[in-house]
């Protein structure tokens, strides 16, 4: 948004000093006059380099010979990148004023240093970057600030370096601090506006629900969290919650955007499924939204363990896609005469050419630009507006419909035989649930939580048949506590039991597989089965196991215990034939386990029948 107003205010005087620049790097050297009527755009005409293996620092950049490029866009933008980018070019002061600010309008860069040198003489340097504190900016504002001064007829060089997990963008401009400030007062009050807009308008729907308490319009808290999760995607991008929110957290700054842009698609699919009554309207539909769901909660929870370079490659094409689903949607329910699903079409598409020139922007398909910047903010405006409209008009509309089948109940005596049968099923259903929370309880061990010997003893017995019916892999791995019986000894079965469970919780994050599964084998051993995975994979595993238990000590300072225990595994894997069973794998693998234990404990040993 400051991209947009501040450039809107001084259009004249940006184009005059974009044309100037465009004379000066056609034909002279990388120099761009400072004035103090209108910032200078810094973008095409600048040098730039790429340092993939973080070889050069800011004495190396100026003494060596460097094989610098032109960049010929209006702002410099590589897309994804893990190299790091070095910037260069010159500023003359042909003014009268000698304080002005350097500013990169891209608040979601990892690191940004920025240096000046004057003659050869580097006089000052800054280092920001949003996986530094906030409290570290020379300048505390949401953007990269760094002053500069520079006296009347001087030259000076700036340097700059950018290593970002998000996009490698840089709009950079000089101002006239004096402007600057005028500039960003006013894109203040236009934020303002937007965020209590929004703030508003969430809220405002929360009342409402709230003064309905009616289930059936469980859509608008889908559609206040999406308020919510797209106005805190917004924030964190443009800067705003890293400044207020969150100053310290800088690893939390890169999931937020993740987790608030998977959040804002993910609650505006449910609400697209319960507005646009997609259940009733069309089955296929409903499958795809439920499809959409989990894809969504899927991605949700990664966003909290993968890499931010990672996640945002995935979020922005899923996000894109959901915005097209949810618009053809609508068209769908508009085109089958949904009363409501004319005004959400509209207000969808706002937000979807926002977020698909987001997307393309971000992705380096197209330049980052007034439009690419702005278009998802103001589409975002306008479609939470027009969506309250439409919320309105659905609650009148639903009110009508339960009115009609009130008056219908009174007449009619078979949709009373048709609540009962409701009331029957529902009934049969959690009998059903019921059974099945029992048939959890009955395979579990109550004091690790995992799978007990019963569930282990079936599990295997199944992997078994389908790993010799398609001739794949089976692994089976067994792990003893080293030296348990000392510890039950000499602390008592309660540290005993703490041990067991601590144990037991380590060794099963370790697990990436769904259809890997841990179980209690009996006092301190337990079992581990890998389907489809071969003994590299396993020893794999079983390394991980082990190290992830004997690198941390358990702590139970309560009962005088505190200290680090080690696991010995046993690893057997085949690929079964007809005469294997359960008991030979178990066996095998415990074969393995005695040896462990034999050389030494703490240590993973395999069988191998041909050698051992």
């Amino acid at each position: 948004m400051h991209y947009f107003w501040s450039r809107f205010i001084y259009l004249p005087f940006v184009t005059l000093v974009l044309f100037l620049g465009f004379t000066v790097n056609a034909f002279a050297a990388f120099e761009i006059d400072v004035n103090q009527d209108a910032p200078v755009l810094i973008g095409k005409g600048l040098q730039f380099v790429e340092d993939e293996a973080n070889a050069y620092s800011i004495d190396s950049i100026t003494s060596r010979d460097i094989q610098w490029q032109t960049n010929t866009e209006r702002v410099f933008n590589q897309g994804y990148s893990s190299s790091y980018w070095w910037l260069k070019f010159n500023i003359e002061n042909v003014g009268s004023v000698s304080s002005f600010l350097l500013e990169v309008s891209y608040p979601v860069l990892d690191y940004v240093d920025i240096y000046f040198v004057e003659e050869n003489v580097m006089i000052s340097q800054y280092s920001m970057g949003d996986k530094l504190p906030f409290s570290e900016r020379p300048i505390q504002h949401r953007l990269f600030l760094a002053p500069i001064e520079i006296d009347s007829g001087k030259k000076q060089t700036v340097y700059i370096r950018l290593k970002s997990s998000s996009s490698i963008q840089a709009p950079i401009s000089i101002w006239d601090t004096e402007k600057f400030y005028d500039s960003d007062t006013t894109l203040n009050i236009v934020h303002g506006l937007y965020i209590g807009g929004m703030v508003v308008i969430g809220i405002y729907n929360l009342l409402v629900f709230l003064a309905l308490r009616d289930r059936s319009y469980f859509y608008y808290v889908c559609y206040v969290c999406y308020v919510f999760c797209i106005l805190l995607f917004l924030a964190s991008i443009n800067g705003w919650t890293f400044k207020y929110l969150w100053p310290q957290s800088t690893t939390w700054n890169d999931t937020a955007i993740l987790i608030f842009l998977n959040g804002s698609m993910l609650f505006g699919i449910v609400f697209a499924r319960h507005f646009l009554e997609l259940k009733s309207l069309n089955k296929g539909l409903n499958i795809q939204a439920n499809i959409w769901v989990g894809v969504g909660a899927l991605c949700f929870l990664s966003y909290l363990f993968i890499p931010y370079n990672v996640g945002i490659k995935i979020a922005i094409p899923f996000a894109a896609l959901a915005c097209l689903w949810t618009l053809s949607s609508g068209l769908y329910a508009w085109l089958k005469g949904h009363r409501s699903a004319g005004i959400y079409v509209v207000s969808w598409a706002g937000i979807l050419i926002g977020g698909v020139l987001l997307a393309l922007n971000k992705l380096q398909i197209i330049p980052k630009n007034i439009i690419t910047d702005q278009a998802i903010q103001l589409g975002s405006l306008l479609e939470v507006m027009l969506l309250s409209f439409a919320l309105a008009q659905q609650i009148n509309h639903e009110r009508a419909k339960r009115l009609r089948a009130q008056k219908e109940a009174l007449t009619i005596q078979k949709e009373a035989n048709d609540r009962l049968e409701a009331n029957v099923t529902e009934r049969t259903k959690e009998l059903e649930y019921a059974n099945k929370k029992l048939k959890e309880l009955s395979d579990t061990d109550q004091l690790t939580g995992l799978k007990n010997r019963r569930y282990l003893d079936q599990f295997l017995e199944s992997e078994l048949s389908r790993s010799k019916r398609y001739h794949h892999n089976l692994s089976v791995l067994l792990i003893d506590i080293d030296h348990f019986k000392s510890v039950n000894d000499t602390y008592g079965h309660l540290v005993g039991d703490i041990c067991i469970k601590e144990v037991s919780n380590r060794f099963s994050h370790q697990l990436r597989v769904p259809a890997d599964i841990s179980a209690r084998y009996g006092g301190e051993e337990f079992c581990v089965v890998l389907p489809e995975t071969g003994l590299e994979g396993a020893m794999t595993v079983a390394e991980r196991i082990r190290k992830s238990i004997n690198d941390t000590k358990i702590d139970a300072q309560e009962h005088g215990f505190n200290n680090v225990i080690s696991v010995s595994l046993g690893v057997f894997s085949k690929v079964p034939e007809p005469g294997d069973s359960v008991s030979s794998f178990l066996n095998n693998a415990d074969k393995a386990l005695y040896k462990a234990k034999e050389n030494g404990r703490n240590r993973v040993e395999s069988f191998k029948p041909e050698i051992d």
